[in-house]
């Protein structure tokens, strides 16, 4: 039985409430390489490079690696830029 997605995230062991309506988007506990490189729209080393310089969070089970919803979300959050042209 597949887990759903909660609207909580957890950094460093604490729980934080995401009430972000882009949780609702992942429909899977995990994601695949692949997936992700067609997500973000980047190239396998670009990947690569996020997850080596700690921007994007990962589980590796052997040569696999697998991201979850929060990592992914976390991963734009700490990457979003707000505009400034307008302030």
């Amino acid at each position: 039985m597949r887990k759903p997605v909660t609207n909580q995230i957890t950094v460093k062991g604490q729980k934080i409430e995401n009430n972000n309506p882009i949780v609702s988007m992942f429909d899977k506990p995990f994601y695949t390489n692949k997936e992700m490189i067609e997500m973000l729209d980047c190239t396998e080393k670009t990947l690569r490079r996020y997850r080596n310089d700690g921007y994007l969070g990962y589980s590796r089970i052997g040569d696999k690696f697998y991201y979850t919803a929060n990592d992914i979300i976390l991963f734009l959050q700490r990457s979003h830029i707000d505009p400034y042209q307008y302030s």
